[in-house]
């Protein structure tokens, strides 16, 4: 069956097809530290904020063996860009990936998303595209959206390294809350990742805001670098910690 509807005898005209879904990403991203009191407003109660942030843009393809032929038959329904922040925090002493914020430039991506756990919304994202022949001095991304900026991230690449300090965070965190129906829990995804090649150099990030995304709690209290990415992402396991 698919994950959502409109529901009809094939299954086809369902917004989100049936998965298992994976991801390839190419990734512009900014490790920053923030003030933890600040970043407590963002937070479940249950949640300790530390002071390390993870923002990120990025180009994505999405896919579904029970739905290949959409990525050949049409792509643009499973191509899609988002921009995202994650704080390192712990719950009963575990450290994990807490996304507060989430944005996707795709209806698909929007309510797979949501299904899940993940705090997604509808926003214009650009960023500068991968392409072995291409090699720019520095690489971007931002997102906005009702007329104001989200946040802009720019990296200078310097040196390929092994790892990414984003895995250190923990397994990610979602809180999964829908109060018409009485859902209020935590999810923890669990990541299955495959890197290409990893990138680290100098990074900068702005963060905007407006009436509907209050991110001032975001603002970087220092930058530490930034990651050019490219990584296939599964989901090894997808659970329920507790309430929200």
């Amino acid at each position: 069956m698919p994950w959502t509807s409109p529901l009809t005898s094939t299954g086809r005209s369902a917004l989100v097809p049936d998965g298992p879904w994976s991801y390839i990403f190419d990734v512009v991203a900014v490790q920053a530290k923030g003030d933890p009191g600040r970043l407590r407003e963002a937070l479940p109660e249950a949640l300790e904020p530390t002071e390390d942030i993870w923002f990120y843009i990025a180009d994505i393809i999405s896919f579904s063996p029970n739905a290949e032929e959409l990525n050949y038959e049409a792509p643009g329904l499973l191509q899609y860009k988002e921009a995202a922040i994650f704080v390192r925090s712990l719950l009963n002493g575990k450290s994990y990936a807490y996304c507060p914020f989430m944005y996707v430039d795709s209806d698909v991506s929007l309510v797979r998303g949501l299904v899940a756990g993940f705090p997604k919304k509808i926003a214009h994202i650009e960023m500068t595209r991968f392409h072995d022949l291409f090699k720019p001095k520095k690489y971007g991304g931002l997102a906005y959206r009702a007329g104001y900026g989200l946040m802009k991230l720019l990296v200078e690449p310097a040196r390929e390294v092994d790892k990414l300090p984003f895995d250190d965070f923990g397994t990610w965190l979602l809180r999964r809350y829908i109060k018409p129906l009485g859902i209020d829990e935590l999810v923890e995804f669990a990541p299955d990742l495959e890197y290409s090649k990893i990138v680290e150099g100098r990074g900068s990030v702005e963060v905007g805001g407006g009436i509907n995304d209050e991110l001032h709690m975001f603002e970087p209290v220092e930058v530490l670098r930034g990651y050019l990415y490219s990584v296939r992402i599964g989901v090894r396991e997808l659970r329920v910690l507790g309430k929200g």
